[in-house]
């Protein structure tokens, strides 16, 4: 019996061991992971510890339909008023009277009145946002420094042509940049008059979720690299160009906001993302095929950029399979080549990056 119950100590302090010893492996293994982190961040963003940021969101909307609860003898004055905190939010003087009027108007129609209820609902309180936009900027400025107010206004854009509004739901300037809440509110405005207009595939991209990683794109395009040009914008620019342009404004939003999911940064849902890993070889192998790699006829690749329902002749893709392409392939270039973001942007030959990256998607 004493050696019986020997050996069951025995096997017992065995056992203990080994999960003393398969724990500090995994402390070890983590300690590790969270060094090589710090240093990929070093790389990226400079050897200095980036400066907090502060943000301060301004609920420009939230105020401008406080007008609605005024005494009737009160709102004019009280319109009159926000021009003072809100002068940024405002096309022109409101002592202009026609255009006080034209805001009188948008802010007393019962449809943008009920626009407003929704989106409030939607987003009673901003402070998660301030919270996240204040690290992201602090990284941002540590790639270049600049001086730029972080006062940041959230409007409602209401009826606005859809395209139009799309295109400028974030604005960033210098002294400024504005949020249009309402878009990033669709799902509850889905079959609202001013928004039903919008279509689905443009909606996928307007959640919660999109704000941060959007707002995040314009800064870095508006501001940290204005001096760069956009190769979107070259009326010489082949398919590689525009994708490796994108695939960097990707590849620095998604190492800005780690904690996002890829499908938010490139505007995506699940299945959508699901479907361009699984076919990653079946797009490059597309573009290789039909030599449009190094075509500068925009018309022939338009359709692997642009945004839209699906991309043209390929049968349940979504839309931009290109960018995500470049995305993969400055990925690839970054992981051969461990240099700042700063260095990344650069770089203006798109070619370079390609030979360099060594990128060959696996075939699944």
């Amino acid at each position: 019996k004493m050696k019986s119950r020997k050996k069951k100590m025995k096997s017992r302090s065995g056992r203990l061991k080994s999960r003393v010893i398969l724990c500090l492996s995994i402390m070890l293994i983590f300690n590790a992971c969270s060094k090589t982190t710090k240093q990929d961040e070093k790389t990226l963003f400079g050897k200095e510890e980036a400066k907090k940021e502060t943000v301060k969101i301004h609920r420009f909307e939230k105020a401008l339909f406080e007008y609605n609860n005024q005494d009737s003898q009160n709102k004019d004055a009280y319109l009159r008023s926000l021009e003072k905190e809100y002068k940024p939010m405002f096309a022109a003087s409101l002592s202009d009277e026609q255009y006080f009027s034209i805001v009188k108007n948008f802010v007393s129609d019962e449809q943008m009145q009920q626009a407003n209820k929704l989106v409030s609902e939607a987003y009673p309180d901003l402070k998660w946002l301030e919270k996240e936009l204040a690290e992201a900027l602090s990284k941002i400025k540590n790639i270049r420094t600049d001086n730029n107010s972080t006062d940041i206004y959230t409007l409602l854009v209401g009826p606005a042509e859809y395209s139009f509004a799309y295109q400028n739901r974030i604005l960033v300037y210098p002294e400024f940049s504005a949020i249009s809440l309402d878009l990033y509110a669709i799902n509850v405005l889905s079959s609202h008059t001013y928004y039903k207009t919008i279509p689905e595939y443009l909606r996928i991209g307007l959640t919660k979720d999109n704000i941060l990683p959007d707002y995040v794109r314009v800064y870095l395009q508006e501001i940290t690299f204005r001096d760069v040009p956009l190769q979107s914008q070259n009326p010489e620019a082949t398919l590689l160009d525009c994708i490796i342009d994108e695939g960097k404004y990707i590849y620095a939003v998604s190492a800005i906001l780690p904690q996002y999911k890829m499908n938010h940064i490139l505007r995506y849902n699940p299945q959508q993302q699901e479907w361009v890993e699984k076919n990653e070889y079946n797009i490059w192998s597309h573009i290789v095929q039909n030599q449009l790699l190094y075509c500068k006829d925009r018309t022939k690749y338009l359709s692997l950029i642009a945004e839209g329902p699906t991309t043209r002749g390929i049968s349940d893709s979504p839309s931009r399979i290109g960018n995500y392409i470049g995305y993969k392939i400055v990925e690839a270039y970054m992981n051969e080549n461990p240099i700042s973001i700063d260095s990344l942007f650069k770089i203006s030959d798109s070619k370079t990056i390609l030979t360099t990256s060594k990128y060959k998607p696996n075939k699944h």
